[in-house]
């Protein structure tokens, strides 16, 4: 009888170390998941959603003065006073989308075939996309992530472009610098094409568009915000800020058969690349340099 007894509460002692080691375990992971869960979404962390997805990029939280600043030379009148928008952590494409990843879309019936020039590859960005194509991307890539992928609204983008920093132009890099950042019409491309555009005062070595990431990236770890092809955004045109969101969302009023793009080119080097009324084009057009990047709101449920 002892030895019943004594069985019977070795067992009920086990049981209770079970439980407390159970117990311990899932404690331990549950922390263990909220950690993991914290570095996903801690601002510099890369991701990917699946094989053919673009390479993502978590932005910090923070507020800036959108526009260009006053003291600016070249400044547009028509601007207006800076707006301070408070922007929440979100991702965004580290490279523009490629002619590989649309080719992906093209395979999955998401998106349609379009031309490519002579001089483009896998890993340069598309072109030649019309904002209308550019959102049929970003409905395939919802579709096969189930995640809410989108274009960049222009407080977004000018945001990511800044990289806390605040000129307009380059955004503080000197200008005999910045093909070490952006693929812009500089001496390689006015010496091999000869279009007798105005040339800055360097050589990125690429006279058209340049393969994603060649270049450096910006304070944020994103590359090409100036340079290599232009990028739709998702607002429509207004020429003002008056009334304009101030929290980063995009302006969807206005004349919507016009939307915005922003950046800069192969092809060009303008000498502001913050919002004018210049800065809309037809939803429908396309333009061997212009392409996109995209967004991820990462407090989307």
């Amino acid at each position: 009888m002892p030895g019943i007894l004594q069985k019977k509460l070795n067992t009920i002692e086990a049981t209770q170390i079970l439980k407390q080691t159970v117990f311990v375990l899932l404690v331990f992971a549950t922390f263990a998941l909220h950690l993991f869960a914290a570095q996903m979404i801690e601002p510099g962390h890369e991701f990917k959603d699946c094989d053919d997805c673009p390479i993502m990029v978590v932005i910090p939280e923070g507020q800036y003065g959108m526009g260009g600043p006053p003291i600016d030379q070249g400044r547009p009148f028509s601007e207006g006073e800076l707006r301070l928008v408070n922007v929440p952590r979100f991702s965004v494409g580290k490279y523009e989308i490629t002619v590989n990843q649309w080719r992906a879309c093209v395979n999955d019936d998401g998106c349609q075939e379009i031309k490519l020039e002579d001089w483009v590859e896998g890993e340069h960005p598309v072109a030649n996309i019309s904002w209308t194509e550019a959102t049929k991307y970003t409905k395939w890539l919802r579709q096969k992530t189930e995640k809410p992928y989108r274009l960049l609204t222009e407080a977004e983008w000018e945001y990511v472009a800044r990289a806390n920093g605040t000129r307009a132009r380059f955004f503080g890099v000197k200008k005999e610098e910045i093909c070490r950042f952006s693929n812009v019409y500089d001496e390689t491309a006015e010496e091999v094409l000869g279009y007798g555009l105005e040339s800055l005062p360097c050589s990125d070595g690429f006279e058209h568009s340049a393969p994603v990431g060649t270049l450096k990236p910006n304070q944020f770890g994103v590359h090409d915000m100036v340079g290599n092809v232009w990028e739709w955004v998702e607002d429509c045109q207004a020429t003002h800020w008056r009334n304009a969101p101030n929290d980063s969302s995009a302006r969807v009023s206005g004349i919507c058969t016009e939307r915005a793009y922003r950046g800069g080119s192969w092809l060009s080097h303008p000498p502001k690349y913050l919002q004018t009324h210049h800065r809309y084009k037809f939803l429908g057009s396309r333009e061997i340099d212009l392409g996109f990047r995209v967004a991820l709101s990462l407090d989307a449920p």
